[in-house]
């Protein structure tokens, strides 16, 4: 008797303690596009949609349970993937590509370039604008100059000019 209690005990601690870490066991399935992969340390970054109960919209970084998952995937692919979320320890169970996005058109170095100094340009311009160009400054100041020089001249009695 004092046997079959112990084992009626066993089982059904047994089976309430498989059930407790199926609880912490959770399945997702979802798809998107991968943005880097390194199958060295088995990790993937996918760009994805929401995920119910998991996560929102954005980059995620995911470990492969077999570095083998990820031998033929590449940037760029795009893919359905199922993992296992097990207490935050996440995991890529399956994965499978589904096509190739197209490349993000890049903008050339030259045009960067070119769209650095127009910028640089003008802020430049913005902020040197309210003061008067330099050559339209010198002209006044030699102006002046002059006509100072000339009412001295002109004021000056004939005898002094001829010692001038």
């Amino acid at each position: 008797m004092k046997k079959t209690v112990f084992f009626i005990f066993t089982f059904l601690f047994s089976a309430l303690t498989l059930q407790a870490a199926d609880s912490n066991l959770r399945h997702f399935k979802s798809n998107g596009q991968v943005v880097t992969v390194d199958p060295v340390y088995s990790q993937i970054t996918i760009f994805h949609g929401a995920i119910k109960d998991f996560a929102g919209d954005g980059a995620t970084e995911f470990y492969a349970s077999d570095p083998e998952l990820l031998k033929n995937i590449q940037k760029n692919d795009l893919v359905d993937f199922e993992f296992t979320d097990t207490k935050g320890d996440v995991k890529i169970d399956k994965i499978t590509k589904t096509g190739v996005a197209s490349p993000e058109k890049e903008t050339p170095f030259g045009t960067a370039v070119q769209e650095t100094l127009e910028g640089a340009g003008n802020i430049v311009k913005g902020v040197t604008e309210p003061i008067a160009p330099v050559h339209e400054v010198t002209s006044g100041v030699a102006d002046a100059t002059t006509n100072a020089t000339g009412s001295v001249l002109r004021d000056v009695p004939s005898e002094q000019k001829s010692k001038f």
